[in-house]
Formats: structure tokens, C-alpha cells, sequence
């Protein structure tokens, strides 16, 4: 009997295999996590107030990506949250697994140490099981051929207005700069660095995720040619997610404790080097789910339209 002829076993089958591509993709996006000595330490030193916090957080970040990005193709709010819900619990469990597997986690810990290592590390397995279905999909989940009315709805949902793509942007600098926060080095490289060194970063910065996203031509990527509002205009939309990239920097400096004690040039320094990190991930959150419509297609659009002026 085929998966066509058997609603309940294509049910656990679809089950099975959403199951395994969210642990496929949190471990491939928190893996790197998962090694880092740094983050196993803070799962301990960091108040517990801040942990949460930035539980909270990542769940709204998993929220805003599945509402954008879909785990269900027709699914309502509720469904959702409960998608959201099960991400945060998948990499819950999966970061308690990988820590045991490596001697992080023993039987003499405290509940507390245990608790806090399994939380900060399940965050960016989280970030992965949330991008799992729209971005690890089989091509039979794609609408089918001639099933005008499936392509609509799947285009529709993609399709995200500038408040989203900076919720998006939001989420992706969270991500990124997750990886490199809880170490040493931002701190070093930000307390070292001078006034022009700075300004030259910032000014890389933009020019990198702007290129990105509005001229590279990628897949998601975005129509240079500006719209009606400032949020629509290359220029305008890089400006505010490099500014909301340089809010999440500092956010997380201050939830791993890199800004207790310290002067405040050290505190921009480190704020705008992260930042490099965190506006790159704002860059790659937006062309990752683009718009999925003619707008989010509006540079290869744009592209061909001036090669076949130009032809």
C-alpha cells in the first residue's frame, strides 16, 4: 500500500521524518555550541534571571521564524505554537543527550548547573529545529504540479512585510552572535580596538550585508530598486537591521557579563566587533527566508528585466 492510500501511516511517516530533520538541523546549526567550553561555563556562572530571559527570547525568535517560514503549509496560530513549542523542547532534549554524550553532565551535578547548560545550548538547536521544515524539505512537500491553488497559499505565507524582515534580521544576529558572545575573544579584540578601526568595521559591516542581500543575486534576496516607503529602500532597511544587529550585541554582552565592570570604549568596542558577527546573521536570516513572492524574488527579477533590456 502506497503513502497515498494510507492517511494514518503517511501521518507517522510525515511525523518521523519532521522529527528527524529538526534534530538534523539543530544539530547542524548548534553543534559548534555544544563544543564550546565557554558556554558550559556560563550554563553555571550566568543568574538564572538572564537564562530565562534569553529562553524567552529565543522562543518568541522560534515563533516569529515558524509563523514566517511554516512548519505546516495550512497551519493555523495554534499550530504554530505548538510547532514552536515542540522545537523548544526538541533542543531541550537534544542538548540533555549531547551533553551526557560528552561527560558534561554527570550524576553529582546540581540541578541548577544542569539546567543551565542544557538551556543556553539548547537554544541555537532550537534557531535549527525552527528552520528544519522550510529549509530541509522533501520535494514532496512541495505543492504539486498543476495545483495552482497550493502554490498560491505556499507563496502567500512566504510573503513578509518590513516589520517581519526585521524581526527575521533580529533573529538571525541573535543567532549568529550567540556563537561567538560567550567567548573570550570579543572581549580581548573589543578593549584593543581603537576609533578608526571601529569606524572601519562598522563601515564593512554595512557595505558586506547590503551587497548581500540587495545585489549578490542570491536565492531570498531583495529588490534594490527602492519601494514607496524608507523600510523598502536598500539603504533604509540595511541601516535598521545593522542597528537592531548592534541592540542584539549588546544584549547578549550584557547577558554573559561582559559589560560588568567595564569602561564604556571597551563596551562599544565590543558591541560593534560583535556586531560584524551579528549583522552578517541578520543578512543570512532574511535571503534564508526571503519573501517568496515577487517582491523577495525582486532582484533576480530586476536582474533579468535589465538583461533583457540590455539583449
Amino acid at each position: 500500500m502506497s503513502r497515498k492510500d494510507s492517511p494514518e501511516r503517511r501521518s507517522f511517516g510525515e511525523s518521523a521524518q519532521n522529527v528527524i530533520r529538526a534534530v538534523g538541523a539543530g544539530l547542524l546549526i548548534g553543534l559548534p555550541l555544544l563544543f564550546t567550553q565557554e558556554l558550559w561555563a556560563n550554563g553555571f556562572v550566568l543568574h538564572p534571571h538572564k537564562i530565562v530571559l534569553l529562553l524567552v527570547v529565543a522562543f518568541v525568535v522560534v515563533v516569529g521564524y515558524n509563523t514566517a517560514s511554516g512548519f505546516r503549509a495550512e497551519g493555523s496560530a495554534l499550530d504554530t505554537l505548538i510547532d514552536s513549542i515542540e522545537a523548544m523542547g526538541l533542543g531541550i532534549l537534544v542538548a540533555l543527550v549531547v551533553l551526557v554524550l560528552f561527560g558534561r553532565i554527570e550524576a553529582d551535578m546540581g540541578i541548577r548547573e544542569i539546567a543551565g547548560k542544557v538551556s543556553l545550548e539548547a537554544i541555537p538547536i532550537a534557531f535549527g529545529a525552527s528552520l528544519a521544515r522550510s529549509q530541509l524539505a522533501s520535494p514532496e512537500d512541495e505543492p504539486e504540479e498543476g495545483s495552482r491553488d497550493g502554490a498560491e497559499e505556499a507563496s502567500e505565507g512566504r510573503q513578509i512585510g518590513p516589520a517581519h524582515r526585521l524581526f527575521v534580521a533580529a533573529g538571525g544576529a541573535l543567532l549568529f552572535a550567540l556563537n561567538v558572545a560567550p567567548t573570550d575573544e570579543v572581549v580581548v579584540l573589543g578593549m584593543e580596538a581603537d576609533w578608526p578601526l571601529l569606524i572601519a568595521v562598522m563601515a564593512v559591516s554595512l557595505l558586506i550585508t547590503l551587497a548581500l542581500v540587495f545585489y549578490a543575486d542570491f536565492r531570498g534576496g531583495r529588490d534594490p530598486h527602492p519601494g514607496d516607503s524608507p523600510m523598502d529602500h536598500p539603504l533604509g532597511e540595511t541601516l535598521a537591521a545593522y542597528a537592531i544587529s548592534l541592540g542584539v550585541s549588546l544584549a547578549l554582552l550584557w547577558a554573559f557579563d561582559r559589560t560588568d565592570g567595564v569602561a564604556l570604549p571597551a563596551i562599544l568596542g565590543m558591541t560593534v566587533l560583535l556586531g560584524l558577527a551579528a549583522s552578517l546573521g541578520a543578512a543570512v536570516g532574511r535571503l534564508v527566508l526571503g519573501d517568496g513572492g515577487s517582491e523577495g524574488n525582486g532582484g533576480n527579477e530586476g536582474g533579468n528585466a535589465r538583461s533583457e533590456a540590455g539583449s
